[in-house]
């Protein structure tokens, strides 16, 4: 098996950076259920061990006034995890600390799918961040992918089990 750790590119990071916490799985699931599972904040804590509640801090400006739990474009949110790392509010420059998370469905075509997730850190500090960090950081990025593939596999199964059901007349 591949360093999970291998520093992989991000749109704002393409060299990326000095190391990434990376994991993968293949989801018997159509990418849709995979997607909708990652977009809707509101359904992570059935899911999602590692950032199991998610709080909208800001919204676009056009959806400044939604209740909607899906996630957009622009949007600042906050984590609830094990630490903390908001360099964004604190003005941390980027050469002392970044870091850009990435979350990529591969359709295969056959009603299954690939899922990725990573984060790439770079900056003077994320050498610490490994040091202090990296296996923690691995291990809950296996745990998110394996709990979003549970989940959206569980979906896709239920959904079969909806659309094979026989209705008897009464």
């Amino acid at each position: 098996m591949a360093d999970t750790s291998t520093p992989r590119p991000t749109p704002t990071i393409p060299s990326g950076g000095f190391f990434s916490a990376y994991a993968e799985a293949t989801v018997t699931a159509p990418p849709s259920t995979v997607y909708n599972a990652l977009i809707d904040t509101s359904i992570w804590g059935d899911w999602n061990s590692f950032v199991p509640s998610v709080t909208i801090v800001k919204r676009s400006d056009d959806e400044a006034d939604s209740i909607d739990p899906g996630l957009k474009k622009d949007m600042v949110l906050s984590f609830e995890v094990n630490w903390i790392m908001d360099n964004k509010g604190s003005f941390t420059p980027k050469f002392i600390l970044v870091a850009e998370r990435v979350n990529e469905i591969e359709d295969l075509g056959d009603g299954t799918c690939i899922y990725r997730s990573w984060e790439t850190f770079s900056g003077l500090a994320a050498r610490i961040v490994k040091w202090k960090f990296g296996q923690a950081l691995q291990k809950n990025f296996e745990n998110w992918v394996t709990g979003i593939k549970q989940y959206a596999q569980e979906q896709e199964q239920r959904a079969k089990d909806r659309d094979a059901a026989v209705e008897l007349p009464a």
